[in-house]
């Protein structure tokens, strides 16, 4: 099931019993993939800054992600956040949670409270991922070479 742009619900597994197929999207390129994740029985949900913005006449890119604290485009050096869980709304709230906050705030947060994994792609198309789906990630097309932190608790 997709329940808008960024939420999939992953009921169980196919018939075959084998792991669902899941994109997660090129945050740079809306044609292409970075990665495909294999998962089942779990919510997968997406936040970046690359399905809803605008350019100015600068060439300035304003995305809808917001920084609480200063009210402008979160620029937090992630370009994509995936959250796997089992909860759509903690998946959602938590993948643009992770968007605004950061890498390093991103992990230390899943290092102390956990309950989900993720792959987060920076700026610089670093891919970390958590360690509980480390096997499951695969990167393709223009991620195919990038550097993948597989990230323990």
């Amino acid at each position: 099931m997709n329940f808008g742009g960024s939420t999939i619900d992953l009921c169980g597994d196919k018939t075959d019993g084998s792991s669902w197929r899941v994109t997660v999207q090129d945050p740079e390129d809306d044609s292409s993939y970075a990665g495909i994740l294999e998962v089942k029985d779990c919510i997968v949900d997406t936040s970046g800054g690359y399905e809803r913005y605008f350019t100015d006449e600068d060439g300035n890119v304003y995305w809808h992600i917001l920084d609480p604290e200063t009210g402008r485009p979160a620029d937090s050096g992630l370009i994509s956040t995936t959250i796997i869980s089992e909860s759509g709304l903690n998946g959602d709230a938590l993948s643009t949670a992770c968007f605004v906050m950061g890498l390093e705030d991103s992990i230390e947060y899943w290092r102390t409270y956990g309950g989900f994994e993720f792959v987060f792609i920076t700026e610089e198309h670093e891919i970390y991922v958590s360690e509980g789906i480390a096997d499951s990630f695969t990167p393709v097309y223009d991620y195919e070479d990038a550097e993948v932190t597989v990230v323990t608790q």
